[in-house]
């Protein structure tokens, strides 16, 4: 079993320098627990981004084949802790063993799946074309990693998006090392996941720096980190204004650098009225369950929903609101979280018609639902504005021409749903739909993002910062990398997955076709 210290990891080095401490909170209790963390310092930040710079100088020319190992041998040390891992999960979030696990394994899946990323090339982006005579040039590119990385902790995934999440599987993957800034909600489970992620590098005797943890309750360090000249890139999933703050933050500087901010979202869902007459009920189900989920805190969760006024969509929300009522209570993440919900929930409850005033005491919520028409949403676009938890707003039009328009109106959205009969032509809605959404799911809820090379995890702003990016799937990996092509470059000098032989046996795209074989 691992020791938890409260001290700041400065990659192999414990310090402690500061004089600033926090504890933990348990939701459930709504009391401090457990030991004292010590908030890092400004030397400590210089410390750690001076180590992770000279890591990187090491790591970025080691093969690929140890960067394999290093995110595989992670996976496997983390399910050796398991045990440790989901009962600090749990203690610190409020949330059930089950999504303990299954975040847990998620996460293992993630570094996983960006070392087969790694190993077979698809993350590299290798593009040759080799010199065919005279005055041709001999072109060859690839991605390098970037640099050291800083990666934000997130509130709500305290395995899938914090020390243990794809931000930090993806930069490892990219070559870069990597400086975790812990969420301060759970932070022994963050220090504990840095552990885990030091002993496999330790155990592979890599460069010291390669990853450091430092803990924070307040803004300053979190500054700090992305303002220093050594840190080449942010990643961060949490709400619109820490997200644009950074990416201020980063734009600032002499250099600046790109912030990968996965940010908020409503996910509207719209739902023709042949698929309410058609299967009204069963729909109900599958919303009220996703808007249900784990209290709502998750950026997928669904807020807006879009039908056109009709026998059907009144007899929807007469279902979905029963079935909401009926939702068990659930303890939020952080009595931090649970204020914001109760602010936000309340302004978004003036001036609706209220069909479902969920629990909202102690930290504790149920589930809240109202219903305004097309022309109060055009007249208000802030009742499209997130509200992170279970609150979700129905948005009856008039018409499917008001529908439109409600729609052309939203901002950027990570996901937008469409709930529509075979039989029926949704090429309108899909079209208006991919003008602000990052993935688009037909007949089924957003919640639950898949980790494939497929998925889209991003979206236009303010979902996040930059559109062409995701923060899930191998693709993330790209973020933390950069382009660079060896013109007429000696094969003796080229990277291995560059030379003629292909020694890794990476997928590369030569003169218009994948292949591993040599050029």
């Amino acid at each position: 079993m691992l020791t938890i210290s409260g001290k700041n990891c400065i990659g192999y080095a414990d310090s402690a320098m500061g004089a600033q401490t926090f504890q933990a909170v348990n939701p459930a209790l709504d009391e401090s627990f457990g030991i004292s963390f010590v908030q890092a310092t400004a030397d400590e930040v210089d410390l750690v981004v001076s180590k992770a710079d000279e890591a990187f100088r090491v790591w970025s020319l080691s093969s690929l084949q140890y960067r394999v190992d290093f995110l595989k041998g992670i996976a496997v040390s983390v399910r050796k802790h398991a045990a440790q891992l989901t009962h600090w999960y749990c203690e610190e979030t409020g949330l059930p063993l089950s999504r303990a696990k299954a975040e847990l394994e998620r996460s293992c899946f993630q570094f996983e799946s960006y070392a087969e990323a790694i190993a077979n090339g698809f993350a590299l982006s290798i593009r040759i074309d080799p010199s065919s005579g005279p005055g041709k040039p001999d072109l060859r590119k690839m991605n390098v990693p970037l640099g050291p990385v800083v990666v934000f902790g997130a509130s709500n995934f305290p395995f899938a998006y914090s020390t243990l999440g794809g931000d930090v599987a993806s930069a490892l993957a990219a070559g870069c090392p990597v400086i975790v800034k812990a969420h301060p909600m759970h932070p022994h489970t963050s220090e504990l996941s840095a552990r885990i992620i030091l002993s496999v590098a330790r155990e592979m005797g890599l460069p010291d720096g390669i990853f450091s943890h430092l803990q924070a309750i307040d803004y300053k360090v979190g500054e700090q980190l992305v303002l220093h000249p050594q840190v080449k890139a942010v990643g961060f999933t949490g709400s619109i204004q820490g997200g644009t703050t950074l990416v201020r933050l980063a734009n600032s500087r002499v250099v600046p650098i790109p912030v990968y901010a996965e940010m908020g979202s409503s996910n509207p869902m719209m739902f023709t009225t042949d698929a309410l007459a058609n299967r009204g009920e069963s729909i109900a189900k599958e919303v009220a369950a996703s808007i249900g989920l784990s209290a709502g805190q998750f950026c997928t969760s669904p807020g807006l929903l879009f039908m056109v006024d009709s026998a059907p969509a009144k007899e929807f929300l007469f279902t979905l609101s029963a079935l909401l009522q009926q939702t068990e209570p659930q303890v939020m993440l952080h009595p931090g979280i649970f204020k914001q919900y109760e602010h936000q929930a309340s302004g978004q409850l003036e001036e609706s018609e209220i069909l479902v005033n969920g629990l909202r005491s102690r930290n504790t919520i149920q589930p809240s639902l109202v219903r305004i028409s097309g022309r109060q949403l055009l007249r208000e676009p802030g009742r499209a504005d997130e509200v992170f938890g279970s609150f979700a707003t129905a948005i009856v039009c008039e018409n499917e021409t008001e529908l439109i328009s409600c729609l052309n109106a939203l901002s950027g959205q990570l996901t937008a749903g469409l709930y529509i009969e075979s039989n029926e032509n949704g090429a309108l809605l899909l079209s208006t739909v991919q003008r602000f959404a990052g993935r688009i799911i037909l007949n089924g809820v957003p919640t639950g993002v898949a980790v494939s090379a497929a998925m889209q995890h991003g979206g236009p702003f303010p979902s996040s910062s930059l559109p062409s990016s995701t923060a899930v799937g191998a693709d993330a990996i790209q973020r933390f990398m950069r382009p660079i092509c060896f013109q007429n470059v000696t094969d003796d000098l080229l990277p291995n997955p560059l030379k003629f032989a292909n020694p890794d046996r990476v997928l590369r795209f030569v003169n218009g076709l994948f292949t591993d074989a040599p050029c």
